[in-house]
């Protein structure tokens, strides 16, 4: 019998680009089951979901592919019952968003890949001298993002750029690349769910670096779980 895991996206589903990165590490015989905060959203209701400020501000993709920056305040309420549906039919849920720690009081496991992958770069920086480089979806997350590496003494060179444009034709990779090789990182984390192997595969040939991507290290917990 195959598991099923439930793929919660703050956005629009099915999101069938975060289930393929995930089927590249997961080795056990699994269904999906998708739901989206976004799904029964009109566009009306999409500008209540505007974020108040940088720090409240997420990025999803909502029909035909647009990409939208929503309130991580006001969207949460919706997850709760998109979780509610998908926790009665998964065996594991996938918060589909990394920037979600955690959300409380259901039965069923709900794994959060930021803070996973997070927790093994806290075990990376063991090191003397650790460097991170981060990239994330959005300029309006790089203080925050500064600020929360600070505060783990880690130090951090933080970047953004849209994980929803065709890589050949965004020329921030480019620079972000260089940037970071200046920086001479010991790890480099892809913050978004929505960054891809292509991103992935771009930075390591750029830096010849260790390059962590949100949702394969989450497939590699699911395959421990299963």
């Amino acid at each position: 019998m195959k598991s099923i895991i439930g793929i919660v996206t703050i956005g629009i589903s099915p999101r069938y680009d975060i289930q393929t990165e995930l089927d590249t590490v997961i080795d056990k015989k699994v269904e999906y089951l998708h739901i989206g905060a976004l799904d029964d959203v009109n566009e009306d209701q999409l500008t209540k979901l505007k974020p108040v400020n940088k720090s409240d501000s997420l990025v999803t993709i909502y029909k035909n592919n647009q990409e939208v920056k929503i309130s991580h305040n006001k969207i949460t309420e919706i997850l709760y019952e998109k979780i509610k549906i998908v926790s009665q039919k998964s065996d594991i849920i996938v918060m589909a968003c990394t920037g979600y720690e955690n959300l409380n009081n259901y039965p069923t496991p709900i794994l959060f890949p930021g803070t996973i992958t997070e927790n093994l770069i806290n075990y990376y920086s063991n090191k003397n001298n650790f460097k991170l480089g981060v990239i994330q979806p959005t300029s309006d997350q790089i203080e925050k993002e500064e600020i929360k590496w600070k505060k783990r003494e880690i130090k951090a060179e933080v970047h953004a750029t849209s994980p929803y444009t065709n890589i050949n034709n965004n020329r921030e990779w480019e620079t972000i690349s260089k940037s970071l090789k200046s920086f001479d990182p010991d790890l480099i984390y892809l913050n978004c769910m929505g960054m891809k192997s292509e991103h992935k595969s771009f930075i390591q040939k750029k830096l010849n670096k260790t390059v962590l991507l949100a949702t394969h290290v989450t497939g590699s917990v699911i395959n421990d779980l299963l």
